[in-house]
């Protein structure tokens, strides 16, 4: 009789190799705007996964409840939205994190009325 053995091996690549998962603490967002200005800063706390492959945040705007749209994505705790000329409009913003696993969870919501001049 002749013995037979099944063996498996993994790649030293995947030992130990963590899997990426998307972020999952939500930002929590701040918005202001200074008299006469026509910039909306926003500012928010950080997610986890930071470092994170493809790590960032987008800025969605919900103009006079048009619906979201994307305004930019960055990797810091801050971006500034300015829209000249259209004082009088209500501003939602909201956050969201994500990395290359997928999108986190959305931050709260939060509105402003452009000053303008």
């Amino acid at each position: 009789m002749s013995a037979f053995s099944l063996g498996l091996s993994l790649p030293l690549a995947s030992i130990g190799a963590a899997v990426l998962s998307p972020p999952t603490v939500a930002p929590v967002l701040t918005v202001s705007s200074a008299m006469g200005s026509f910039i909306a800063n926003l500012e928010w706390t950080p997610s986890n996964k930071t470092g994170s492959a493809g790590f960032g945040y987008n800025i969605e705007l919900n103009l006079n409840n048009g619906g979201w749209n994307n305004v930019g994505g960055v990797t810091g705790l801050s971006f500034n939205y300015e829209d000249v000329g259209a004082t009088g409009f209500i501003y939602e913003f909201r956050v969201t994190p994500y990395n290359d696993a997928g999108n986190g969870p959305v931050s709260n919501i939060e509105g402003v009325i452009l000053p303008g001049e």
